[in-house]
């Protein structure tokens, strides 16, 4: 099976790590964290504990600009390991203008998700003050829509309920006792992990999937 081309995939790679690499120098790193990091208190509209930074990210650009941000090789590595893996799949499917607009809708919802756990003080939510920076919110959007349009075996219902919402109950439940798994376990091990993010993206791209599908085949 030959292995799809995907150009916007592989776009965004190439960008996340030209951003990383320029971003290798401490100081810059810091400061890129700083200005354009998502912090749950910027979103409520308060950039008081800022004022001495100098040049901030409007805040509703900081969902953007966290996606193209990460805390280190082994991060950048990881994500754009799944996006390779799985993203060209969902380009192939959906065609670059619509996987793009996913892709970018992700961080969106992920970071609406990190926003609402650490203002409601969800379990193993961010501070509000911190910064959660990273392409996994966006890129556990282009996972929700892989698994959905490309399950393992033939969706089954739930007693009365019907397989195509079965389906991605079923897949949400998972991803979140996942997630929730690794958020547990990570700070014993040093790791501050977005579970959140990852949540809402997720979730997003169940919502998406289908009906992206049908407009790019609305004329077929």
């Amino acid at each position: 099976m030959r292995f799809p081309r995907g150009p916007v995939t592989n776009a965004l790679v190439a960008i996340n790590v030209l951003i990383a690499a320029v971003l290798l120098v401490p100081m810059w790193w810091q400061y890129a964290v700083v200005s354009g990091g998502l912090f749950p208190v910027r979103l409520s509209g308060d950039s008081s504990a800022f004022a001495d930074v100098g040049f901030l990210v409007p805040a509703f650009l900081t969902p953007f600009t966290a996606a193209f941000l990460h805390g280190g090789i082994a991060h950048l590595l990881m994500n754009m390991l799944m996006l390779l893996l799985m993203g060209k799949m969902v380009e192939r499917v959906l065609g670059g203008g619509l996987y793009l607009g996913l892709y970018l809708f992700g961080a969106y919802a992920a970071a609406a998700a990190e926003w609402l756990a650490a203002v409601m003080r969800w379990p193993m939510s961010l501070d509000i003050m911190a910064p959660a920076i990273g392409a996994s919110g966006a890129i556990s959007a282009i996972i929700g829509a892989y698994v959905l349009l490309f399950p393992n075996q033939q969706p089954k219902p739930w007693g009365p309920v019907p397989a195509n919402i079965a389906r991605p109950l079923h897949l949400t439940i998972a991803w979140v006792g996942l997630n929730l798994a690794i958020g547990f376990v990570g700070p014993g091990l040093g790791i501050g992990i977005a579970i959140w993010s990852h949540i809402g993206g997720f979730v997003a791209g169940l919502m998406l999937a289908r009906p992206l599908l049908l407009w790019r085949y609305r004329k077929a």
